[in-house]
């Protein structure tokens, strides 16, 4: 079978992922002329990947399953795939498509780049998964074209495991955010009546517990008596009986501190009414989005001093750096923030933004995509 030089398929373990994380590379590829294939399990996003023009394929997967059984049968649904599509280029995201996608393509002699938004709970601690997953990415990693980080800890975590060979590693800006879309102007529409002398922090993230929903709701208990002015928001959504994620009736138990916001698609006119945005997260982190949005929109920043996080902000310059898991640290961070003067918070908010300009703006990482597409002479 002849081989598509126009065609790509981009693989992730939900549809969400592709959605919420790679419509600029979508964009991009669809404006070099490329056939754009989704591949990805059905969820609540996969029509709106057909309605940005791309062909959608249903890959059954179960990303958290450790059943070989199950991945043995991915591995084979994949090389199928591939050898029935023969696409110039495979790009995956997470893990699962990382390892036996990397594999699928490498035995059908395919050109694939493996993307790593994070090392995930795999590398949280040494266990049997994470020995078995370095395994795994040990063998899968010789047979990607490329393997690119959003983040140098976990790309120098790799090369120190001896998991891929330097020469097929690339540095790339995280996610990249658009801050023509994530900017002051557009900001403006959202912004409520002005208050006096309220001070909004807001924390929007999945309400997992290791990305500090529990610690920062202590945070809020400890600093709204002394300070009535401040509000705590939450913005995210609630996995009822998944233990990683709090309960909603933990969410309820904090509603004299911490306003719950509930779940939506558009943080825009959320992020644009705090602030201070804050992320207290314990978790090796890729590079997350939401601090992207909040620095480009101009607010200042708390997170923690952990993988992923660390790189977004410039400590005391553009927000703040916590140590994770630290309550008194937090709490005297967010104080800092509340004591500051409006001016205080706004020009540390201009920095932040600058500061995204200059390393994190989306069109810095699909310059990395259209030199990818060099190096492999298909641009």
């Amino acid at each position: 079978m002849v081989r598509s030089r126009k065609k790509v398929l981009l693989v992730a373990n939900t549809s969400w992922y592709l959605c919420n994380f790679r419509i600029g590379v979508i964009r991009y590829f669809q404006a070099q002329q490329f056939e754009v294939v989704a591949v990805s399990p059905k969820d609540n996003f996969s029509h709106q990947l057909q309605g940005y023009g791309c062909r959608w394929v249903d890959l059954p997967l179960l990303p958290h399953s450790t059943n070989p059984l199950s991945d043995l049968y991915l591995l084979w649904r994949l090389y199928a795939l591939y050898a029935a599509e023969q696409p110039a280029l495979v790009i995956h995201y997470t893990i699962k498509p990382n390892v036996y996608g990397s594999l699928a393509a490498g035995l059908l002699r395919l050109p694939s780049v493996a993307v790593f938004s994070g090392a995930g709970r795999a590398f949280a601690k040494q266990d049997w998964l994470n020995r078995i997953v370095k395994r795994l990415l040990k063998i899968a990693l010789r047979f990607a074209t490329e393997v690119w980080f959003v983040n140098p800890d976990d790309r120098a975590l790799f090369l120190a495991e001896q998991l891929v060979l330097p020469e097929k590693t690339y540095l790339v800006p995280g996610e990249g955010i658009d801050t023509a879309h994530f900017s002051p102007q557009s900001a403006l529409a959202h912004l409520p009546p002005s208050s006096s002398d309220k001070v909004i922090f807001l924390m929007s993230a999945r309400l997992l517990r290791e990305k500090g929903v529990e610690l920062y709701a202590q945070a809020a208990r400890c600093l709204k008596p002394k300070y009535p002015n401040a509000e705590f928001q939450l913005l995210g959504f609630l996995s009822e009986g998944n233990p990683a994620f709090v309960s909603k009736a933990e969410v309820e138990s904090w509603k004299e501190y911490v306003q719950y916001l509930g779940d939506t698609q558009n943080v825009l006119p959320y992020l644009s009414a705090a602030d201070c945005v804050v992320l207290p997260s314990s978790y090796r982190e890729g590079t997350p989005r939401t601090l992207l949005e909040a620095a480009s929109l101009e607010k200042p920043i708390v997170t923690t001093n952990q993988v992923g996080c660390r790189h977004v902000v410039e400590d005391g310059v553009t927000g703040f750096l916590v140590q994770p898991n630290n309550l008194k640290d937090l709490v005297e961070k967010l104080e800092r923030i509340l004591t500051m003067s409006p001016e205080a918070r706004a020009e540390m908010g201009r920095r932040g933004r600058l500061k995204m300009l200059k390393e994190f703006d989306e069109s810095l990482v699909i310059e990395c995509y259209h030199a990818l597409l060099q190096r492999l002479h298909l641009a």
